[in-house]
């Protein structure tokens, strides 16, 4: 097996060569990790204190990163920290992020793996949920790191517990912690042969309850929605927007209420094909709204950019979250943070936050088009049951939080070991 993993990274390094060509995100993924030792070596510099490196796939993972990083920042602002990214989307949306360095992971060879720890020397190495690559494992248990996994989530049937997954279970059970992010997971865990978990919980809720208290008003979506009730589908894709339109078809647009869609992508077709669908409803980009565009009449508003949704969520009444029609839900935490009744797919068996929120009583499931219709039409109406719904996600918000000080405690331990 782990031949066919070494040909299969290589295979893969030469795949996204070829595809580079014509593809943006493969020719970033090739160029930010040119010459990457020598990046890292003028970035770092000479060590001058303990070392924190903390691996995250994308941006999702580092959000669920940031509430540790940013408390070990204020706790012990001498400790260097080191992030890395998989992803360019993560990489180049937080590039600017202030930290001892920041760079793309290279790629999973033993050379690489090897040259990585000899350059950067952490003392405790941090990877967030999944990000188990064989030889950066294997060579930070070589060389005595501290190795730490945290927000990880284990199921029946992955790939870990597999046969062919040995190696990789054998290092995850060399590790110093795995954090799992609930009592299922460090069942399933311990019953593979795991000594190492704890249950951890899920740093994201600190995220947002920190982002509750410090979002910013946003005149142009205060103006949009007005005192009518506002349905925000956060992170749609098609299959969302296209229930949608069926359900405005059927119904029209109900009196006193308005949409907004931030959707997964924002390139200009696909938000041209947005509006296209929602032109005869009195729709409009976020983008050609300017300080006197009449906003009463308008019913659909269309967020043609990144890095708003988290914010918009304290305007909604009721989210609409993208992606459970499709690959897997997106990030219900945000809005439930905000207290807001939630409305999602039914593929979301990957993220147990969703079967927790409907147990919790304030998120509901949409099968198809008559669940969707019908669920949204009861919590767009009524407004006792949006009040209660509201409730009970604020309160499970809460009950969840203060990860990231238990998290954050245990990192300061094996510092300490490191004096």
């Amino acid at each position: 097996m782990q031949f066919f993993y070494h040909l299969g990274i290589y295979s893969y390094i030469a795949l996204m060569s070829i595809v580079s060509l014509w593809n943006p995100k493969a020719r970033e993924m090739l160029k930010g990790r040119r010459k990457w030792r020598k990046k890292v070596a003028e970035k770092l510099g000479e060590k001058k204190s303990k070392r924190i490196w903390f691996h995250c796939a994308s941006l999702g993972e580092f959000e669920m990163a940031k509430p540790l990083i940013e408390k070990i920042k204020s706790e012990q602002n001498s400790i260097e920290i080191i992030i890395t990214f998989f992803s360019p989307s993560g990489f180049l949306q937080r590039k600017d992020y202030e930290c001892a360095g920041l760079f793309y992971l290279p790629f999973d060879s033993h050379k690489n793996a090897k040259d990585w720890y000899r350059i950067v020397q952490p003392d405790v190495a941090v990877f967030i949920k999944y990000e188990f690559w064989l030889q950066f494992m294997r060579e930070g248990l070589k060389q005595s790191v501290h190795m730490v996994a945290t927000g990880v989530v284990f199921r029946e049937g992955q790939f870990i517990f597999e046969p062919l997954a040995s190696a990789w279970r054998h290092c995850l059970q060399k590790f110093s912690a795995i954090f799992v992010q609930n009592a299922a997971s460090e069942n399933l865990g311990s019953s593979e042969g795991f000594t190492n978990i704890m249950v951890g919980g899920d740093t994201r809720f600190d995220r947002v309850l920190e982002t509750v208290s410090q979002a910013p008003e946003i005149d142009i979506v205060a103006r949009f929605k007005g005192s009518d009730i506002l349905c925000v589908g956060g992170s749609t894709w098609a299959a969302e927007e296209k229930l949608l339109e069926e359900f405005f078809q059927k119904n029209g647009v109900p009196l006193h209420r308005k949409f907004l869609i931030a959707p997964h992508d924002v390139s200009g077709k696909h938000i041209e094909e947005i509006c296209s669908r929602f032109f005869e409803y009195g729709c409009v980009k976020y983008s050609d709204i300017y300080a006197g565009t009449d906003l009463s009449k308008l019913r659909f508003l269309v967020v043609d950019s990144i890095g708003l949704l988290a914010q918009i969520y304290r305007y909604g009444d009721v989210a609409l979250i993208g992606g459970a029609w499709g690959k897997g839900l997106h990030n219900i935490l945000e809005a439930a943070a905000f207290g807001m009744p939630i409305l999602f797919g039914p593929k979301h068996q990957k993220h147990p936050e969703a079967a927790e929120a409907l147990d919790s009583g304030f998120a509901l499931e949409c099968t198809d088009f008559d669940s969707f219709e019908r669920n949204l039409k009861n919590t767009m109406g009524n407004p006792e049951l949006r009040a209660e719904m509201a409730g009970k996600s604020r309160d499970w918000v809460r009950r969840n939080s203060g990860v990231t000080s238990k998290v954050a405690a245990y990192l300061g331990l094996l510092l300490e070991l490191e004096s």
